[in-house]
């Protein structure tokens, strides 16, 4: 009962309400389920998670939740190959990338470019005048460091992705 009672207080109920064969709690609003449906994306290439190198066009579709894509209405989904982002985004994952997202937040995930035309994706972390492409790896890769101009194009910033094999 004391613990019934310490609910009963938290809830701002009498135990009755809590205890009785009736299920309504005064003031409690009920829980809805919500299914939203996913719907495909076209996968238009790989995004390289490791050495810079050119992305590759691909075809196909993945599945994605209804309300992460009409949330970002021209994102595109991308296939993670590599691994140095696999502390956060496995090898084979698709990544959905907002490429409306150009001003990307500390420590957000994004696809980037450099001078030469090679992309890649890392962590965004900005350390006073430098910027910092993190590599969030189990392995050895290094980070891109850069105090100048920062030579780097943002393609756009991850916001969401999916497991290798999901929902494909």
């Amino acid at each position: 009962m004391g613990a019934v009672e310490r609910l009963a207080k938290a809830f701002g109920v009498d135990v009755s309400a809590i205890v009785s064969d009736e299920n309504h709690i005064p003031g409690a609003r009920p829980i809805r389920a919500s299914r939203r449906a996913t719907v495909p994306l076209r996968r238009v290439g790989k995004v390289h998670a490791g050495s810079l190198e050119d992305e590759e066009l691909l075809d196909g579709e993945v599945e994605v939740p209804a309300d992460v894509a009409e949330a970002h209405p021209r994102a595109v989904a991308m296939l993670v190959e590599g691994d140095c982002m696999d502390e956060l985004v496995p090898e084979g994952c698709h990544v959905l990338v907002d490429p409306t997202m150009t001003d990307p937040h500390d420590r957000s995930v994004v696809v980037i470019e450099t001078e030469d035309y090679e992309a890649t994706m890392r962590e965004w972390r900005v350390v006073g005048q430098t910027l910092v492409l993190v590599a969030r790896s189990h392995g050895t890769h290094e980070d891109m460091v850069f105090t100048d101009d920062r030579p780097v194009r943002v393609l756009g910033t991850v916001v969401w992705f999916q497991s290798a094999g999901q929902m494909e």
